[in-house]
């Protein structure tokens, strides 16, 4: 399986092959080993080309994707969310040699569509459409995130990319359709509403600095 891809995607597309297409959790210590198992001269542990390698060249991958929004993890097993998988599909036509299955404009890509399906159900963008802003509290931003209060910093970042992501995708696609208008105008409004929520949430801030700037 020789490629141009990094060693992180590669990581990335095991994981997508060993959870079936995206469908279960696969266990840290199964990604090693099949990491090793598919690409040998890069997963092995150095000066034993024998063994496979069990530290930061599958871990360190696997947590950037998390705080990417590609991939969840809890109890070192890790699985894609909708968005890692729309990129362990692209990687894996790459790795083919085909094209890397960008869509054509005028077209959603899946992960960005599902996102934005949920965001049309939000009681915070109903009222955003209503031109009630005013009404528009905390909660509905973590609501927008799918997130809550307790998710832990990693989760919370994770989802940010997600949504960043798929708003992108909705802006890029050419798609004329209102609704993804509204839904980017409604995500830089909690973006600005909420900074100072995001980047205490985020650890860019404390509690503390937010009441000495209050």
């Amino acid at each position: 399986m020789d490629s141009d891809l990094t060693m992180s995607q590669k990581v990335l597309l095991v994981l997508y092959r060993l959870s079936v297409d995206g469908k279960k959790k696969v266990r840290y210590e199964d990604i090693v080993v099949q990491a090793f198992k598919d690409y040998p001269a890069d997963f092995h542990l150095k000066g034993y080309p024998e063994f496979p390698e069990s530290g930061d060249a599958v871990h360190k991958p696997l947590y950037e994707y998390r705080k990417r929004g590609m991939v969840s993890a809890s109890n070192k097993m890790f699985s894609l969310t909708p968005h890692g998988l729309a990129e362990a599909q692209r990687l894996q036509a790459v790795e083919k040699g085909k094209p890397g299955l960008s869509e054509p404009r005028h077209r959603l890509e899946r992960d960005a569509q599902i996102e934005i399906e949920r965001i049309k159900q939000l009681e915070g963008f109903k009222l955003f459409l209503a031109q009630k802003h005013d009404e528009i509290i905390d909660s509905d931003l973590f609501e927008y995130l799918g997130v809550s209060v307790r998710s832990t910093k990693n989760d919370f970042l994770g989802r940010l990319e997600t949504m960043k992501s798929a708003i992108e995708a909705a802006s890029s696609s050419g798609l004329k359709d209102p609704i993804l208008v509204a839904a980017r105008q409604f995500h830089d409004f909690l973006m600005n509403r909420f900074s100072t929520e995001i980047d205490i949430k985020a650890g860019r801030q404390t509690p503390a600095e937010k009441g000495r700037i209050a």
